[in-house]
């Protein structure tokens, strides 16, 4: 009997108090708001920057094909009026929506297995309101010969590049002032029968978290052919 009561005394001397309980409870409680605020913080982390690196691949994307047309611009030496480069200004910055109209070859813009691309085409890029409403690039692309008498560009259906990218602005230039180049924020009426030497094209592209700035990409292009449309 003696015996036995030792072992119930020491069986209630290794048992946890309550004190001790609740302090373990508290200590787990404190380690897994930690682990959550940290798990938190990665995922929001990790969702900005994959959002992020969609919104570039999206702007790269349309830049990419800006530049590629740009470069491919079409001027028949012997001819002008009609082959020439269109601009409306539209604003600055990241509420610019400009619009250029020009003529090109190939398949940037129109895609490698349109007609399009076979022959000298007219294309105009945009920013313009897709199905949903909301601001996307856009193009609009014809060819030259062969339209019916009564064509209407603007009856055209646009192809949408990207919902990414939120706006664009354009500068031109032709000749260089004081050894810099004399950017013009618009395209005057008696140069609509001519190409711009160099274009600067800038897109505002969606922002990975809303309320952020949108995020600006700029080329600077040079037109080759411009220098034979002052000819």
């Amino acid at each position: 009997m003696q015996k036995f009561g030792k072992l119930r005394r020491k069986a209630r001397s290794s048992g946890f108090t309550l004190l001790e309980i609740l302090l373990a409870v508290t200590i787990l409680g404190v380690i897994s708001v930690v682990v959550s605020l940290t798990f938190s913080a990665a995922v929001s982390a990790w969702q900005k920057g994959t959002q992020m690196a969609d919104s570039m691949h999206h702007g790269d994307f349309v830049i990419d094909q800006l530049v590629m047309g740009l470069s491919s611009a079409y001027y028949p030496e012997a001819n002008g009026s009609e082959y020439g480069f269109w601009h409306e200004d539209d604003g600055d910055g990241e509420n610019a929506h400009d619009e250029i109209c020009w003529v090109k070859l190939g398949g940037s813009l129109v895609g490698r297995n349109s007609r399009l691309a076979e022959t000298p085409h007219r294309v105009r890029f945009f920013i313009g309101e897709d199905e949903d409403g909301a601001s996307a690039a856009a193009v609009k692309a014809w060819r030259m010969q062969g339209q019916v008498e009564d064509f209407d560009p603007d009856e055209i259906e646009p192809i949408f590049l990207s919902k990414r990218v939120v706006g664009f602005n354009c500068r031109m230039a032709w000749e260089m002032k004081d050894d810099e180049i004399d950017w013009l924020d618009e395209w005057e009426d008696d140069l609509t029968n001519k190409i711009p030497t160099v274009v600067e094209v800038t897109l505002y592209v969606e922002p990975a978290r809303e309320g952020d700035d949108p995020i600006e990409m700029k080329r600077i292009v040079g037109l080759r052919l411009g220098i034979l449309a002052w000819k």
